[in-house]
């Protein structure tokens, strides 16, 4: 049972500030900047600063004030933390301190009335509704290691000068020096600002929307490869929400996901260390576990005179595949705890226990075959 100690429900009100900012900012950016274009071009200079503000910015919010902050993922340099600092309040989402208290909530009470963006409140409520007509109660209380931060107090406590600095006066001071402020305002301020909360929404009510449950099948929470492709890597939301304390978001090699390249940079230049990662076992334990469910619940949604053997079978598969799965992972650990102590043991001993390795993964890869062409053959069953 989640606690509901010092929680106090959002309150129905109109928010008439957050409604102009995002007003002003979407008219300026989707109406004012093509009539700047159609009558004055894009320059290179313009093109390159909003370039610039529109990866540095994102980029602070996912690396910075999501991975390195609210989950804690992996520990980042002083100059770092002023970087996404720095540059995430450009975002206009708020302090790093708010945003990660209301994301661990998010986490915490998932899907109930102590979610910030609840998407059982509906589509539009998760993407921005939650955010122009309820106010919410901060319980700070989960954030007390990062208000140990100076850092992190001093933007919190004064927030608007730190965004107004970098999301306006700094852009627009450099589209002065170049001789374009006017196009830095509507680009590289505006149209950035409105392309990125958006981006950020829709991770709240797109990724609870639609896509993939890859990991838990029962989660509201989805992977979407085009949410992903907006923000950075974030829309792999059903892993994410599995597995919230891995660096990663996108974890197989085609995935979208340069907010984990860049953090695995900055851990080669020194400015991050300490990366968290779930192993690849635990990540098939638990893709095979979810698998294993939606054809468990299938089973139980359909009727046929061969159910219970289907079951049965169904289960020996299952048991074999995760059984094979097991002997992989202590033979994998085996020739890593090897290779940490390979000074000490022969050439002949390692080259033994990778070959069992190896042989435990084709085994488990030829398991995983037969029990997914059993599974085609279960769900072909009219």
């Amino acid at each position: 049972m989640l606690a509901i100690e010092n929680f106090e429900a959002p309150q129905r009100i109109t928010n008439w500030r957050n409604i102009s900012f995002f007003a002003l900012t979407t008219i300026l950016g989707l109406i004012g900047t093509p009539i700047y274009l159609y009558h004055f071009g894009l320059s290179l200079s313009e093109f390159l600063l909003f370039a610039f503000f529109m990866t540095v910015t994102p980029l602070s919010i996912t690396l910075g004030y999501h991975r390195m902050l609210a989950h804690l993922t992996f520990k980042g340099s002083t100059l770092l933390q002023f970087l996404v600092l720095f540059f995430g309040a450009a975002a206009f989402e708020q302090s790093a301190l708010k945003w990660s208290s209301q994301h661990r909530d998010h986490h915490r009470f998932v899907d109930t009335s102590r979610d910030p963006y609840n998407i059982k409140r509906g589509f539009f409520y998760a993407h921005i509704g939650w955010l122009i007509f309820w106010k919410h109660k901060i319980n700070y209380d989960n954030v007390k290691d990062l208000a140990k931060s100076k850092m992190v107090m001093h933007q919190h406590e004064h927030y608007r000068l730190w965004a107004i600095t970098s999301g306006v006066l700094l852009p627009v001071f450099i589209g002065f020096l170049i001789g374009h402020p006017l196009g830095a305002l509507l680009l590289a301020v505006a149209t950035r600002i409105t392309l990125i909360y958006h981006g950020t929404f829709c991770i709240n009510s797109v990724c609870h929307t639609f896509g993939k449950a890859t990991y838990d099948i029962y989660s509201t929470a989805k992977d979407h490869w085009f949410a992903a492709l907006i923000t950075y890597g974030e829309g792999y939301h059903n892993y994410h929400h599995h597995f919230p304390s891995d660096y990663r978001n996108g974890v197989r090699w085609y995935q979208w996901d340069p907010t984990k390249w860049m953090i695995a940079v900055l851990a080669k230049m020194g400015l991050a260390w300490e990366l968290r990662k779930v192993s690849q076992f635990r990540i098939l334990h638990a893709k095979v576990a979810a698998e294993n469910q939606r054809a468990c619940d299938w089973l139980k949604a359909n009727s046929h005179s061969k159910l219970e053997i289907m079951r049965h079978n169904l289960k020996l598969h299952y048991d074999q595949l995760n059984q094979r799965l097991l002997v992989w992972e202590r033979s994998s650990n085996e020739y890593q705890n090897l290779i940490r102590h390979l000074s000490e043991q022969s050439k002949a001993l390692k080259k033994a226990t990778l070959e069992k390795m190896k042989q435990a993964k084709t085994q488990f890869e030829e398991t995983l075959s037969g029990w997914k062409s059993f599974q085609l053959q279960l769900f072909a069953i009219a």
